[in-house]
């Protein structure tokens, strides 16, 4: 029995040591910015609407889930958090992705709902665009990212 604990042991700190435990950063910044979040409705289907937010003068809209698994090495820094009807939901934070250097996707990671999966968004500027989908996320299928929207 006491043999199987250093084993665990050894694995569960062969794994730290090389990143596979790295941790997300949950820690807002001094001045959060607050996501606002508002309508986008499709210029192409007065029907197809989504909650969506700015950031840097861009507008993101959903596009996606978690592919597989994520880790701090996936994360950037976190940026603040999102208002829904007025409501500061501070636990809903947004992130960059360090794979994403033009923040074509932000990421909004639930902090205390462990069971809340990772949600992408996509800036609709990147629209008809060939850009980098990062590896870690899976698209929904919306119907504003097909169509030759990518």
């Amino acid at each position: 029995m006491r043999k199987y604990a250093i084993l665990l042991t050894a694995v569960a700190l062969l794994f730290a040591l090389t990143g596979c435990f790295s941790a997300i950063d949950y820690t807002l910044p001094q001045n959060p910015t607050e996501f606002i979040t508002e309508t986008f409705v499709n210029p192409d289907d007065s029907e197809d609407t989504y909650a969506s937010f700015e950031y840097n003068g861009r507008t993101y809209i959903p596009y996606g889930t978690l592919k597989n698994r994520i880790s701090g090495n996936d994360i950037g820094q976190c940026l603040g958090y999102i208002v829904q009807d007025g409501e500061k939901l501070t636990d809903a934070r947004v992130f960059t992705l360090k794979d994403d250097t033009g923040n074509s996707f932000l990421a909004v990671l639930t902090y205390e709902g462990f069971m809340d999966p990772p949600f992408f968004y996509r800036a609709v500027d990147t629209a008809g665009k060939d850009i980098a989908i990062p590896k870690i996320v899976d698209s929904l299928g919306y119907d504003f990212w097909k169509d030759g929207n990518n």
